[in-house]
């Protein structure tokens, strides 16, 4: 078991010699549900790319057989566990709107999603974490485009609905902006497990999220000092190694890096990491810092060849829809491996002031990007233009990337950028 994982076995139970073929089935469903629900607890408490048929028979009290036997891979026990979340999902969002009609629910769509965050921080952080390891490890199949397509799908529906009882409806575009940014937020916040006051004090107050949702710095857990000598040899290395681990991530996730995998993707000893690392916590770290590195580098050769022959506004549209689409077709994988990072941070809080600093980054950039628009743009507007950015590239990659997505994003981003001056103007 990793360290820092801590699954709580759920009791066993036997069947009774002689029961009934009835009582037998009722048992069955039973125990598979309780299998179903430790698949949801590991997936939260390790990961997707740590989640096996033996940890989840010891989350869910059960023989490694009865997992085998209700699920004989780990697709079927991803898919089952998807399909559960999304029944309850759908089933919330189906009160949420009743609860509407009534007059007894949120006040409009802003408050609605604070409500959504602030109940995945606290009472649905499970439920929530294992929901984006669903999504990212969709990613990387067909089956898992599938499970993608069908949530997103019955995502659309709920929130239109919902949408319909708020405003007497919205545009399919607008649905599709407010899931987007809502998953974006979701990837963003989760990770850093903010307080309520902490997410209220930015969505419902319009406080500045760069400063009130900065993690506070942790000591990091005592290790081995790396004192590698800066040799030619040396840095050769390192960058073996590096590469090595975002290989490792790319393909896998965050809970697939380890000493082992590592040396054995760059080819060196399994003790090459740890000295040139000091841990595999540094490790992630250095490899988010690295891949972040490369994107920026690709933001910037694009930022400086585009020409803007329109409006700012255009301008700034053609080029974040030009960087988005060029993200995702060429290089979705590294963007899946950041996110899955940011993910591990909720289980290893050393990670997470690097987590942070690439986010606190990309908003700053925004923020920079908005006021040559706008001068005086609202605190939140530039995370908001990174949430949408980050949902959009979750959905699309999650799904399988389809042409029509892709021909969509620039009028969505254009809308997106266009609500600031809104904002700037208030």
């Amino acid at each position: 078991m990793e360290p820092g994982i801590i699954i709580v076995p759920i009791s066993k139970t036997v069947a009774k010699p002689g029961m009934r073929k009835g009582a037998k089935a009722e048992q069955a469903a039973r125990t598979k549900a309780r299998i179903a629900d430790a698949v949801v607890t590991v997936l939260a408490e390790a990961g997707s790319s740590r989640l096996t048929h033996r940890l989840v028979a010891a989350a869910a009290g059960v023989s490694l057989a009865a997992t085998t036997y209700h699920y004989a891979t780990k697709h079927d026990m991803v898919a089952d566990a998807s399909k559960r979340l999304l029944d309850d999902y759908v089933r919330s969002f189906q009160r949420a709107a009743r609860r509407q009609s009534r007059g007894g629910g949120a006040a409009d769509l802003a408050t609605f999603v604070t409500r959504l965050l602030t109940n995945a921080m606290g009472r649905h952080r499970r439920l929530a974490l294992a929901w984006c390891e669903i999504i990212l490890e969709a990613a990387r199949s067909a089956e898992g485009h599938a499970l993608a397509d069908e949530w997103f799908g019955k995502l659309f529906e709920a929130w239109r609905d919902l949408a319909g009882v708020m405003y007497g409806g919205l545009s399919d575009d607008s649905i599709m902006s407010g899931i987007d940014t809502a998953i974006g937020l979701l990837f963003i916040t989760l990770p850093l497990e903010l307080t309520p006051d902490q997410l209220a004090a930015v969505f419902l107050r319009g406080g500045d999220p760069a400063h009130l949702w900065a993690p506070v710095p942790v000591e990091p857990l005592a290790g081995p000092a790396v004192q590698v000598r800066p040799t030619p040899k040396a840095r050769e290395t390192r960058a073996r190694i590096l590469q090595g681990a975002i290989d490792v991530l790319i393909a896998q996730g965050a809970g697939a890096v380890t000493y082992k995998a590592v040396a054995a993707e760059s080819g060196l000893t399994i003790a090459a990491p740890a000295y040139h690392f000091g841990s595999i916590d540094g490790l992630l770290k250095a490899a988010e810092a690295e891949m972040f590195a490369r994107s920026k580098d690709r933001y910037r050769d694009m930022a400086t060849s585009a020409v803007g022959n329109g409006a700012p506004l255009d301008t700034l549209a053609d080029l974040t829809a030009a960087v988005f689409v060029r993200e995702v077709s060429q290089h979705g994988r590294a963007a899946i491996a950041i996110y899955s990072i940011g993910l591990e941070s909720s289980r290893r809080v050393e990670l997470r002031p690097a987590v942070w600093k690439v986010v606190a980054d990309q908003a700053a950039a925004w923020k920079r990007r908005l006021e040559h628009l706008y001068p005086r743009v609202a605190p939140f507007d530039a995370m908001r233009m990174q949430a949408v950015f980050i949902g959009k590239q979750v959905r699309v990659l999650a799904t399988g990337s389809q042409m029509a997505q892709l021909a969509q994003v620039r009028a969505a981003f254009r809308g997106e950028i266009a609500a600031a001056s809104t904002s700037a103007s208030d």
